[in-house]
């Protein structure tokens, strides 16, 4: 037995590009944002509804407030 002490070894290799998983997953990251963005323009909706319902109920409260002034006052 003869031993070839240098020799080399060479790995190959092939690279498959896959074309349809990049646009899956950008389309993945797409669908992400626009859920969160849907989430968050839902959640300023609520929050800009409560906020005129709070600022209603202070602009009645201050009317009353007026009323009985004018009312003190005459």
């Amino acid at each position: 037995m003869s031993t070839n002490e240098n020799a080399t070894v060479e790995a190959q290799a092939e690279v498959v590009k896959d074309d349809k998983e990049i646009p899956s997953l950008v389309d993945a990251i797409f669908d992400v944002g626009t859920a969160w963005a849907e989430y968050g323009i839902g959640y300023g909706k609520f929050a800009l509804e409560s906020s005129a319902k709070v600022l209603e109920k202070t602009a009645k409260a201050l009317e009353q407030i007026q009323e009985r002034l004018k009312k003190d006052a005459a």
